[in-house]
């Protein structure tokens, strides 16, 4: 699955999503999974992935909304633009770090699946048995 941005420069750029997971606490400190989607640019030359960008970024707290987590626009400048394909929704909801304010999405769960389904897997295994519904 590929996703293509329009860069600084203007360039078109295609960018493959990949599905890994991060380690995050709930308010008692038990460990969870949470999900971490870093977009690789594939080098026509070499053919070799090249990490282009995490997408999503990490407090180190369990969202309790199913498939949602922060999307890094302090790096990822063109998030919009992945939005605006359909990977995700907009909450509204926003954390506030510093000087910079990072949405929080949900990500359709068709789009998890292709990009790491063996981790959304276990993320979904994880979050069904700590928030059964």
């Amino acid at each position: 699955m590929k996703y293509t941005i329009t860069d600084y420069f203007g360039d078109r750029v295609e960018l493959e999503p990949c599905l890994e997971l991060y380690t995050v606490h709930d308010f008692m400190g038990k460990e969870m999974p949470g999900l971490a989607i870093q977009l690789y640019f594939i080098d026509e030359e070499f053919g070799e992935p090249e990490l282009y960008e995490d997408l999503t970024v990490c407090f180190g707290e369990f969202i309790s909304l199913r498939n949602a987590a922060y999307i890094d626009t302090n790096n990822c400048y063109f998030a919009q633009q992945l939005l605006e394909q359909g990977i995700a929704k907009d909450t509204g909801l926003k954390k506030h770090s510093g000087f910079c304010e990072y949405p929080l999405w949900v990500f359709e769960e068709g789009f998890l699946r292709e990009i790491g389904r063996e981790n959304y897997e276990k993320y979904k295994a994880a979050y069904d048995a700590y928030a059964p519904i």
